[in-house]
């Protein structure tokens, strides 16, 4: 037992090494221009706030390094939870021979090496099957600690809101029809559910106590109005109400960019001028709101094209060099200057990463894991072991609510299709491995 023990407390190390592999070969932690926003412990008007509170510790110990570890451990323990309750594999040996492949050949290490709040998107999908489809199969503390993690992975990205809400709706009619269908695992939701209304109900609080509002992002109109000026309804309606109006940003209607991140983010655009995120609240969220009701069909029609754009995505083009930009430069300087140097002389940095070959190497994958998770769905529907369907079509739903909420929200981008992808290939390694050691039990 104590050897069963070292070997499985041995294989959980490995694990974590291997997922800061990335981070280790860049010579430093991944960073993005919004990764400046997350460190420190100020709120932020129109991000979550409970990000920078899972990098406090970082603080403490003066280096970003620290997340890094974190976000891997996190992600070791519950490939290896998944791996145990879903496929039946307990050995630290199959635990390794999904990680080193997914490690080597998919994108998940460039997230678990990313300062960014992206990693707990997969992180919510994987955590929401386990508490919803293996609860009998999970040990009390693992089932604490899992509904603390659900409620982590919900708060720490406001994206995470709408994908956690879509699939606990999901789980709640899945329960509906199949409820008379006695050879399907039935859904455990209120542990679920619980998580999902808390970390709703940490935001409102934080929200209400910071700026006096309730609400779950004082900010978070700023993106879907940028999405709905730059796709064009919401130019069209200020057009035409403007004479009634007389809206601030009327004056700038000539001016407006074509590009919603332009609009958000360029220092002469016309949303500084006319008070941005935090200035803009009040008109912001009535042209919003405005614009859904006048031209309702035309924003459904763009929103679902958006999604549809979004579905492709997944290249890492959303890693460049941040150096020459204030953002994180001068947090990473301000906050960890002991790491500043190690910052500078990264790869990312430099520009050396080799991002091209990686890419092709992940897009590859893909495409070889398409066949295989069809295979695999065959078989285990033809041995009706309903648990690993179940968490493939999980994944694609998840996929595709993903790709909703955030082109919804703020219009395509390669992170958000990235951030999830690498599910796909952890289920088909995890499928290899079960069909590995369930030729070994045969023969």
């Amino acid at each position: 037992m104590k050897l069963q023990k070292l070997n499985d407390a041995l294989a959980l190390f490995l694990t974590t090494f291997l997922l800061c592999g990335v981070a280790i070969y860049n010579g430093y932690p991944l960073v993005f221009p919004d990764t400046g926003s997350y460190i420190g412990l100020s709120d932020n008007y129109f991000r979550s706030i409970f990000y920078n509170f899972f990098l406090a510790p970082a603080l403490w110990a003066h280096t970003l390094w620290l997340v890094v570890v974190f976000q891997s451990l996190i992600i070791a323990h519950l490939l290896r939870l998944v791996l145990r309750a879903i496929f039946g594999l307990t050995s630290p040996l199959a635990l390794l021979g999904v990680t080193i492949p997914l490690c080597l050949l998919s994108n998940l290490p460039w997230f678990t090496g990313f300062i960014m709040p992206d990693i707990f998107t997969g992180v919510l999908i994987l955590t929401f099957f386990l508490l919803v489809f293996c609860y009998p199969q999970l040990g009390s503390g693992e089932k604490i600690y899992l509904i603390i993690l659900a409620i982590v992975a919900t708060v720490v990205h406001l994206s995470h809101i709408p994908l956690a809400l879509g699939l606990l709706g999901t789980a709640w009619l899945f329960k509906m029809v199949a409820r008379k269908q006695h050879n399907l695992p039935p859904p455990a939701l209120w542990r679920t559910t619980f998580a999902v209304v808390l970390a709703i109900t940490m935001l409102l609080a934080n929200n209400y106590r910071t700026y006096g509002i309730l609400t779950i992002s004082p900010g978070g109109y700023a993106f879907p109005l940028a999405r709905l000026l730059a796709d064009g309804p919401a130019v069209k309606y200020l057009r035409v109400h403007c004479p009634e109006e007389n809206y601030t940003l009327c004056a700038y209607l000539d001016q407006l960019p074509s590009d919603s991140n332009t609009f958000l983010w360029l220092a002469d655009s016309p949303f500084r001028k006319v008070g941005w995120i935090y200035g803009y609240r009040h008109e912001g969220q009535k042209i919003v709101i405005e614009t859904v009701l006048h031209y309702p069909f035309q924003v459904v029609k763009l929103t679902m094209w958006n999604t549809i754009r979004q579905l492709p995505l997944i290249n890492n083009g959303y890693i460049y060099s941040c150096l020459n930009t204030p953002h994180p430069t001068d947090a990473i300087k301000a906050y960890f200057p002991g790491d500043f140097g190690a910052y500078a002389h990264s790869r990312q940095s430099q520009n050396t990463l080799g991002l091209s070959g990686f890419n092709h190497l992940h897009l590859l994958l893909i495409a070889l894991c398409l066949p295989v998770a069809a295979v695999a769905l065959f078989f285990y529907l033809k041995h009706r072991r309903f648990l690993p369907v179940l968490l493939l079509v999980a994944l694609a739903g998840a996929y595709i609510l993903n790709a909703f909420s955030t082109a919804a929200l703020s219009g395509p981008h390669n992170r958000y299709g990235s951030r999830l992808i690498w599910l796909l290939p952890f289920f088909c390694l995890a499928a290899i491995m079960d069909a590995i050691y369930n030729r070994k039990r045969q023969t």
